[in-house]
């Protein structure tokens, strides 16, 4: 597994539309369809992080790495053996790449009302979050990661996993391994990768 991160307010505007210029239609059109330039700058950014990473990890170039989405939206590479995993809050865009699923989820650690936890934590991992809020971004984002992982999304079953993060991060559905990646200062970030 390999994660690595960008800040978005470090790559110059020549360097993300010259990136651009070599993405596939699709993601050409949802760059384009944001309203938000800083949405379409993250964008941009995370297909040009993928794309290096994996062209790294492959030894091909980062033009030729064609993606594909699953029936659940899931992306993945179409012509390597690689998973990837990418997400992306504020101005940091992250990306983890595997020989197994994965899932990565990354949060700017702000100010939110912690009542919300009760939408999707178990009663125990409210108990763990308390009023802390690094605990309620740990468990935010270890079910983000969680469920990118099985290429499922957030819906209805979020509260149908429990983390117990004491000692370790256990998860109640075994085949899974998860972790906190330690990115950058203020942010929170979970990855997820099925044993």
């Amino acid at each position: 597994m390999i994660i690595d991160y960008l800040n978005v307010t470090e790559i110059d505007d020549e360097t993300l539309s010259e990136h651009f210029a070599i993405m596939d239609a699709d993601a050409k059109d949802r760059v384009l369809s944001l309203r938000d330039d800083n949405k379409r700058r993250q964008k941009i950014a995370a297909d040009m992080l993928c794309r290096r990473m994996i062209s790294e990890k492959c030894g091909i170039p980062s033009e030729s790495i064609v993606f594909g989405r699953t029936e659940k939206g899931k992306p993945y590479t179409v012509n390597t053996d690689l998973f990837f995993s990418i997400s992306h809050s504020d101005n940091i865009v992250v990306c983890a790449i595997s020989e197994n699923e994965i899932g990565i989820d990354v949060e700017k650690i702000r100010n939110v009302r912690l009542r919300i936890a009760e939408k999707f934590a178990s009663p125990e991992e409210l108990t763990y979050i308390g009023d802390n809020l690094n605990r309620f971004f740990e468990i935010w984002t270890l079910k983000e990661a969680f469920f990118k992982c099985k290429g499922t999304g957030l819906g209805a079953d979020i509260r149908s996993v429990t983390f117990d993060i004491d000692g370790g991060i256990t998860c109640s559905e075994n085949g899974y391994s998860l972790q906190f990646a330690d990115i950058t200062d203020g942010y929170i970030c979970s990855v997820c990768i099925k044993n």
